[in-house]
């Protein structure tokens, strides 16, 4: 150390070779320095400035050998050291990024399958709850197929109790039928018999009277059976033609189940084929039109409910099929009446496009139109004026409708509807070609 300038420890000059194996000995921390005699700024300050703008710093090796050792080489240990400390955070920062990554990757694969876990076990849900409700409906039947069930099973007991109440009126009848033959005998035996009762007291001629008695009422009543059965099928075989009229596409299905209904009654009971419908040919027939006319009457009701709303676009659709009849039957005159409005709308529109221009035209003028304008019109300037109308016609707007003006009275509409009424209705089902022949009579 020399004076009090305190550069004792630092040298200016560079080292001329670089010393191996050096470390800054215990004596180059400059403690214990001299301060200048003026307390200023030059021994402290001035040292501490030295210091660091030192090339080299006086240093001691491990085996207490003093040198001098550069700035470089004075802190390459430390910057060595720094070095693999910030390698080992950066490595170790990537680490944690990269587990940070696989957390959140992990973390919304696990949202993505919650969530598609949720939607599948509320869809699940939605599927259970509409077929619990099935079930339920189900299992509301199930008291109505029950009370069904047992009114079957009374009936069958009411069809055995009638049928063993018919053998045995079968057989009384089958008596009585002995008894009957019994008295067709030659006179000698029916003599014999007489005097056979007449010894045991018995009445065999009551018996015949009896029997008489009853054979005439089963007559009667089998008289006023067959009237009954034969206006049964007339007015079933009238429907049926009713039928056949109304919607002759069920035609073909109704005479293929006839058909098969004969096959089958042919091989049950060996019954041949007549020209004319029975009973059970007009029920399978009319069994056979259901299902189509089923389907043709949803069609109808289809279109009603598509054409109401486009000719009273103000009213709503009636639910009822009455009042959907009704408007179906009011749709002719409606159609008429949509018809005269696009003429008022179109002429309306014509009109305000010659106002447009000529607006000092007199609209009283154009209530007549002048006697043979068609024959003096040139064929070009008729072509001209229907392209010209047909231009303007693309201005009206066709969903409006425009009411008459001037309508007409009440007494004039019910003199049209007395017309209308006065004319007379042709039969659907008269003269129809399709239509099945009548039955033949029962009896």
């Amino acid at each position: 150390m020399e004076g009090a300038d305190s550069r004792a420890l630092v040298r200016t000059g560079a080292p001329s070779a670089p010393q191996q194996g050096l470390h800054v000995a215990k004596g180059a921390r400059l403690l214990h320095v001299p301060s200048a005699s003026d307390s200023s700024l030059g021994s402290a300050g001035t040292m501490e400035q030295a210091w660091l703008r030192a090339d080299s710093y006086e240093v001691t090796s491990r085996e207490g050998n003093p040198g001098q050792a550069s700035v470089e080489m004075f802190f390459s240990s430390l910057q060595a050291n720094l070095k693999a400390r910030a390698a080992e955070a950066a490595a170790n920062v990537a680490k944690v990024e990269e587990a940070s990554k696989a957390v959140a990757e992990r973390r919304t694969d696990l949202y993505n399958r919650a969530v598609t876990h949720y939607h599948k076990a509320k869809l699940d849900r939605a599927d259970l709850a509409r077929e619990l409700e099935a079930v339920k409906a189900e299992a509301a039947k199930v008291p109505r197929l029950e009370a069904d069930l047992r009114a079957a099973r009374a009936r069958c007991a009411e069809s055995e109790e009638a049928g063993r109440s018919a053998a045995a009126k079968l057989k009384v009848a089958e008596l009585e039928l002995t008894r009957l033959r019994r008295l067709r005998r030659p006179p000698h035996e029916l003599a014999s018999l007489g005097r056979r009762e007449g010894e045991g007291g018995g009445s065999e001629a009551a018996r015949w009277r009896g029997s008489g008695l009853r054979l005439e009422e089963v007559t009667t009543k089998t008289t006023e059976l067959s009237a009954t059965a034969k206006r049964w099928v007339d007015e079933i075989g009238a429907l049926d033609r009713g039928l056949s009229a109304a919607f002759p596409e069920t035609q073909d299905a109704a005479l293929a189940a006839v058909g098969v209904a004969r096959e089958t009654r042919r091989r049950a009971t060996g019954e041949g084929s007549s020209e004319y419908f029975t009973m059970e040919d007009y029920m399978a027939s009319m069994a056979a039109r259901v299902e189509p006319i089923t389907k043709l009457g949803w069609e109808l009701r289809k279109a009603a409910e598509e054409l109401v709303p486009m000719l009273w676009p103000a009213e709503a659709v009636p639910q009822d099929i009455s009042n959907l009849i009704s408007l179906m039957e009011r749709a002719p005159d409606r159609f008429l009446d949509w018809k005269e409005s696009a003429t008022r709308a179109g002429a309306d529109m014509a009109l305000s496009f010659v106002l447009s221009w000529y607006n000092e035209v007199d609209l009283g003028q154009l209530e007549y139109r002048r006697a043979g304008v068609e024959d003096k019109l040139p064929a070009e300037h008729k072509a001209a004026r229907l392209a010209r109308a047909s231009a303007i016609a693309d201005f009206v707007d066709k969903g409006l409708f425009v009411a008459d003006p001037n309508p007409q009275s009440d007494e004039e509409y019910e003199m049209e509807d007395e017309e209308a009424e006065d004319a007379p209705e042709d039969d659907p089902a008269a003269g129809s070609a399709d239509a099945p022949p009548a039955g033949p009579s029962p009896a």
